[in-house]
């Protein structure tokens, strides 16, 4: 029986290339660049940034920050990213990832609150969530963008 040699840790600066490279195919082309990203990734004190490794090859990445308010005793987190390569998903990436990027939140933060925003046609990614324990909020997002920036829907 053939093993298969999983990791999921903290990105750092020397994999700000592979980083970018499943970014590419999660948010699109261009969004940011290799040395923007190293940059970030050896200075970062603000977002977890996970990285998930199977059989040597980049599967993919979860990014949280910790949110702190005025207003509340208790922070919380906010997943702002999680991607799978397709042919890594339903073997366990997704929920690895997930899972790290909480217990990360927990430890650097005593975060125990955890959000998360998802497309509304994503339903394996919902799934994944509720089979977590997430559940469904019914707030809007509202986005305001740069005068003259257009986005494709």
């Amino acid at each position: 029986m053939l093993t298969r040699k999983r990791s999921i840790r903290p990105a750092t600066g020397r994999d700000a290339k592979l980083l970018w490279e499943l970014n590419e195919e999660f948010n699109g082309r261009g969004c940011n660049t290799v040395s923007n990203m190293e940059k970030f990734l050896e200075e970062n004190r603000e977002e977890i940034v996970c990285l998930a490794e199977l059989e040597g090859r980049g599967a993919g990445f979860c990014c949280a920050r910790v949110m702190r308010s005025v207003c509340y005793a208790d922070a919380y987190a906010k997943i702002t990213e999680l991607y799978v390569r397709p042919e890594y998903r339903r073997k366990g990436i997704g929920r690895g990832l997930l899972t790290f990027a909480e217990e990360l939140c927990r430890k650097r933060a005593g975060v125990e609150e955890f959000q998360l925003l998802t497309g509304a046609d994503n339903l394996p990614a919902q799934a994944l969530y509720r089979s977590m324990g997430y559940e469904r909020e019914e707030e809007m997002l509202f986005v305001k963008m740069p005068v003259g920036f257009t986005r494709e829907l």
